[in-house]
């Protein structure tokens, strides 16, 4: 289920960045934009976490201090928004594969290591300050809570492995770049940024480097980025990145998609 806010000035459309609400917080109604099967997760925007009072109930007792349930009103369901206050300086930043602006500032991590000995025991959930505003990580404990109860709604990404080691962190990256590398092998025609985002509408999908664009089911356009276990990440972008409007883009054969 998607929800909307009717207030557009409530606290929920603030950057939920570890900073307790709790105490100013007011109750405000969401709506229901469109109907799902399952409604355990409300999705309502990115990086807000949205439960049912069922989940809360549920997950109360792992999450303890670490969150805040945030009441909200909706005609027929018990719905909380999930403020995380545990902010953790656990960062492996050697380890970690980071981006940053031509100013030198942060812009994302590509792949995220963390270091395991300042992630306090019972830190079922958490969040670090770089990505404060919209990523929440959990541990398997969180994931395995929601699965015992069937809540459905979640999708879950691995994004570190305690057991990932420095030399199997060398293998992939060979994998990594060997994939890349049958990507540049295997062009056909290239095109433009432009000529090719026509050829996407029209239904194909095109790929450059690391890089793919795709229509889903709904005609709705979706970038893609490949990561370094050789999936992708999808995204609907709000706008596309200067540096894509420059590549040239190939069509992806189906070994690729």
């Amino acid at each position: 289920m998607d929800i909307n806010l009717e207030n557009s000035e409530h606290l929920l459309n603030s950057d939920f960045n570890g900073s307790p609400l709790k105490e100013l917080w007011e109750p405000v109604r969401v709506v229901t934009l469109k109907k799902r099967v399952y409604h355990d997760f409300p999705d309502f925007t990115l990086g807000k976490l949205i439960v049912t009072g069922e989940v809360r109930d549920a997950l109360v007792s792992l999450l303890q201090s670490h969150v805040e349930f945030l009441e909200l009103l909706h005609d027929s369901l018990d719905l909380y928004a999930v403020n995380v206050v545990t902010i953790l300086d656990c960062v492996d930043w050697k380890r970690s594969d980071v981006m940053y602006s031509f100013k030198g500032r942060f812009s994302r991590f590509n792949t995220i290591f963390f270091d395991v000995s300042k992630i306090r025991p019972g830190t079922a959930i958490f969040k670090v300050k770089e990505t404060a505003s919209h990523q929440i990580y959990v541990t398997e404990e969180f994931k395995e809570v929601v699965e015992q109860h069937k809540f459905k709604g979640l999708d879950f990404t691995l994004v570190f492995d305690s057991e990932f080691t420095q030399e199997k962190e060398d293998e992939q990256q060979q994998l990594y770049d060997a994939a890349l590398e049958l990507i540049e092998q295997n062009k056909g025609k290239e095109y433009a940024y432009e000529d090719a985002r026509e050829l996407v509408d029209q239904g194909k999908t095109m790929i450059s480097g690391r890089w793919k664009m795709k229509l889903d089911d709904q005609g709705q356009f979706w970038l893609g980025e490949l990561l370094k276990d050789l999936s992708y990440r999808w995204m609907m972008p709000m706008y596309i990145p200067p540096v894509l409007l420059l590549e040239f883009w190939h069509e992806s054969d189906l070994l690729e998609q």
